[in-house]
């Protein structure tokens, strides 16, 4: 009776869903331990509703078949035990995209969890520019470097994907919810937008700062009906002079983006990439690609084949320190790791529900659902730098995006 009861409070797991930003925040183990929670609920709900007819949607069937290729990933792996909780744990996240989306078809859930993540990214965003100004956030955390934010998450430097993670979906949801209630709607969102990207810029995430302009323009472009208004015109132009004059007058921001920029005009583009330590990191993937074309070395397992003499390479400023836990860059990632079947196979997944994706959102335009893409566009950006895709803080975030993607995608193919 106990259990029958507790299966039937819905406010749970929309609770869990809710927090799962703040848990982020927290740590990795207080957002896995969510994760965790909130896919057991599921289950047990589908097992007491005897109702598993998410596991037909077409969705759970394409990543099922990820799910194999991760599997099957792991008899290759040259050391099967660094992946083994990667490729065999990743259903979790399978069920969390359908866990979220069936506890999104209540429109009253839909708007609480939204207008949560919205308080969140705003109160994240106002702690950045906090610690920008004080050398510390709210709750006295500091960065280690100089150069960059840390705000709740301490000594981690990624601060700047956690407001991508969120911030762009909290600029659909405002977009989606509010922006016919008022003539100063427009005035709102323009302010929101200043807010989040100018918080992001502060971070000092080069990368994540470059994902982030380029998801903002892709999102004012695709949603030009909103934007593109002869009145408004002159408002998205203030919005580019004020990130210009931002990054313009902050001797930080054009410290970091200089180290950059400089080397490349007194060295040229590859003399001036070669003496960074993603090239060396570049170059290390590559390399195991190479000797490992079909299969990879397995999830997880660069971290150690990195440590090889093989890959040095004394024309790699940084060959000695081409070691660490993943290449720094996506696409290398997934073909040193996985070669060229599991990579192919992971890419054409997440790309052919981007597809479905696109199309759906061309004829019903909603902009929750646009910024749900576009996380998943940026994330997949290549060349630049980014963090591991496996990872169960990266890809928490990512997985929570790509389930608000097909819970849109679900809704409007009924």
């Amino acid at each position: 009776m106990i259990i029958k009861k507790f299966l039937n409070l819905d406010y749970f797991p929309i609770f869990l869903i809710a927090v799962l930003p703040i848990s982020l925040l927290i740590s990795t183990g207080v957002s896995e331990l969510t994760v965790i929670l909130l896919v057991i609920i599921f289950l047990l709900h589908s097992i007491h509703k005897n109702n598993f007819l998410w596991m037909k949607n077409e969705y759970f069937l394409l990543l099922s078949v990820l799910w194999a290729c991760l599997i099957a990933n792991y008899f290759f792996s040259l050391n099967s035990s660094l992946s083994f909780l990667r490729s065999f744990g990743f259903i979790k996240y399978i069920i969390l995209v359908f866990a979220i989306n069936h506890y999104l078809k209540i429109k009253k859930n839909l708007n609480f969890i939204l207008l949560l993540w919205l308080i969140i990214c705003l109160i994240v965003s106002g702690d950045i520019f906090f610690e920008y100004l004080n050398k510390k956030n709210i709750l006295g955390f500091y960065s280690n470097d100089p150069t960059r934010i840390a705000s709740f998450l301490g000594k981690e430097l990624k601060i700047g994907h956690f407001i991508l993670g969120f911030g762009f979906i909290a600029i659909g949801y405002f977009c989606e919810k509010y922006l016919n209630k008022s003539k100063y709607s427009i005035y709102i969102v323009y302010c929101l937008i200043i807010f989040l990207i100018s918080s992001l810029i502060l971070t000092g995430e080069r990368s994540n700062t470059i994902k982030g302009i380029i998801g903002i323009i892709l999102f004012i472009f695709l949603s030009r009906h909103i934007f593109f208004v002869k009145k408004k015109k002159i408002y998205l132009l203030l919005l580019i002079f004020f990130l210009t004059s931002l990054f313009y007058f902050s001797d930080r921001i054009k410290g970091r983006f200089n180290t950059i920029i400089n080397p490349i005009l007194e060295q040229g583009l590859s003399k001036s990439f070669k003496e960074t330590q993603h090239a060396a990191h570049y170059y290390t993937a590559i390399e195991i690609f190479k000797s490992y074309p079909l299969f990879g070395v397995g999830n997880k397992n660069f971290r150690e084949e990195c440590n090889k003499e093989k890959y040095y390479n004394e024309s790699y400023a940084w060959t000695t320190q081409r070691c660490t836990t993943h290449p720094h860059q996506i696409y290398l990632e997934l073909l040193s790791e996985h070669g060229l079947i599991g990579a192919s196979i992971i890419i054409y997944v997440i790309f052919f529900s981007l597809y479905k994706s696109i199309k759906i959102f061309y004829k019903k335009k909603k902009p929750i659902h646009l910024s749900s893409i576009l996380f998943i566009i940026i994330t997949f950006l290549p060349i630049i730098p980014s963090g591991s895709f496996f990872t169960s803080w990266g890809a928490t975030i990512f997985w929570i995006n790509y389930s608000i993607m097909i819970f849109y995608n679900n809704s409007f193919n009924k």
